[in-house]
Parts: structure tokens; C-alpha cells; sequence
């Protein structure tokens, strides 16, 4: 039998503690260095799983999957979300745009956030904005799954699951200023 030689992985974690009053959870990312693609990971558990399952077939001509068929990233919340908002943030894409843009949230694990993105930078603040150019409404769990991929922000717009009041031009824009997915 010829043995395997090990095979090289370029990939990236990032590993963060988020702590409340009650517990501590492990949170993070797993970015490829070769497709700059990046994912977020819910818990140990998830990761360990990410990590097994991209490793294992690394040398697979497939895309290598992040997200553990599973176990799907249920745990994402929208405050998930909306703290990676900054590095998710394409500058290049939201040239000359000075906006402050209010994310008001409902349902479980919702909240209200405002963005503002100024002089290429983006920055997330919690709570509501004193004057915001466009407000977005909706389901915290809808808000992750247009952020995920897992739903499409014109269908939702559409379906009346998400409600915008400002802005239009600036909503309908948005999505092309983050990677998403």
C-alpha cells in the first residue's frame, strides 16, 4: 500500500469569546487563502466539523465546504451578523456613499443597529441612530438568512418581510457594499 503524503491547507481561523452575564461562547471565522472566501462558525462543535470536513478534502477538485452539512449555522445570530458587518465592508464598492443606515430587528435575538459607512470605512453602533438615512425592518432570523445567502433580499422585500422606509436607492444598493453569503 503507498502511502499518502500530507497535504498542504491554506486556511485562516479567527476565534473570538463573546461573554454575557450567564455564559461565554466561542465564535469565529474560517477564511481560504486561496478563494478569499470567509464563513463564520457557531461553536466548537461547528468548527471542529468545518475544519475536519475541509481538511479531509482538501485535495478534492470540489469547493471545499465550509459549512458542515449537519449542523447548519442555526446558532448565527444577528448580532453575529451585524459585528462582522465592518469586515465584511467593501470600500471599493461604496465609493463617494456617506450613509447611516438603522437595522431595526424583531423577533428573538432581535435589537436595533445602525451602520455608518463614511470615507470608506464602516462602523456598527447599537441602539438607534439619531437621523438615518434608511431604516430596514424585519425578522432577526431573515435578517441572517439575506446575509447567509439563504434569502433573497428583493424576495423578502417583495413578500412584505422586509420593510424599508428612507432611502430606496440606498436599500436597494447595500447588499453589493458587504460580502455576503
Amino acid at each position: 500500500m503507498e502511502r499518502q503524503r500530507p497535504r498542504a491547507v491554506s486556511f485562516v481561523v479567527r476565534i473570538w469569546l463573546e461573554e454575557t452575564q450567564s455564559e461565554g461562547r466561542l465564535r469565529g471565522e474560517i477564511a481560504d487563502l486561496r478563494s478569499g472566501e470567509t464563513r463564520p462558525f457557531a461553536n466548537e462543535i461547528h468548527l471542529l466539523r468545518c475544519l475536519w470536513t475541509w481538511i479531509r478534502q482538501a485535495g478534492s477538485r470540489r469547493s471545499i465546504p465550509f459549512i458542515y452539512e449537519e449542523e447548519p449555522m442555526s446558532e448565527l445570530t444577528a448580532r453575529d451578523v451585524i459585528m462582522r458587518m465592518p469586515e465584511a465592508f467593501q470600500p471599493d464598492k461604496a465609493q463617494g456613499v456617506n450613509a447611516t443606515i438603522q437595522y431595526s430587528l424583531t423577533g428573538e435575538g432581535g435589537g436595533d443597529w445602525y451602520i455608518v459607512i463614511a470615507e470608506g470605512t464602516c462602523s456598527v453602533h447599537e441602539g438607534k441612530a439619531e437621523k438615518a438615512d434608511v431604516t430596514l425592518t424585519m425578522d432577526a432570523q431573515d435578517f441572517v438568512d439575506i446575509a447567509t445567502g439563504k434569502l433573497d433580499a428583493m424576495k423578502a422585500f417583495m413578500s412584505g418581510k422586509l420593510k424599508v422606509s428612507g432611502n430606496m436607492m440606498l436599500a436597494t444598493r447595500l447588499t453589493s457594499f458587504f460580502r455576503m453569503g
